[in-house]
């Protein structure tokens, strides 16, 4: 189940577009926000730093921006200047 979590992650791929060796995708989506809103990655991290496995400095960051459809040229396209 982490394999898959950490796959999609990684990848930055969608839930359902998680390979079927890691199991349903659904299940997978569902553990993670489970495990989200228990605080589990936030333990897991903590844990990792006293075991000095990584620094206390690292941070796991996840920031994105919704671009709309026509930066990328697609309805509406680009527009000359």
């Amino acid at each position: 189940m982490i394999s898959g979590i950490v796959h999609v992650l990684k990848v930055g791929c969608r839930w359902c577009d998680c390979p079927a060796d890691y199991g349903p995708s659904t299940t997978i989506y569902n553990r993670f926000n489970r495990w989200s809103r228990r605080g589990f990655w936030l333990k897991l991290l903590d844990a990792l730093v006293d075991a000095g496995v990584v620094a206390k400095s690292t941070a796991i960051d996840s920031a994105y921006i919704k671009a709309r459809r026509a930066v990328f040229g697609g309805k509406g396209g680009a527009r000359p200047r």
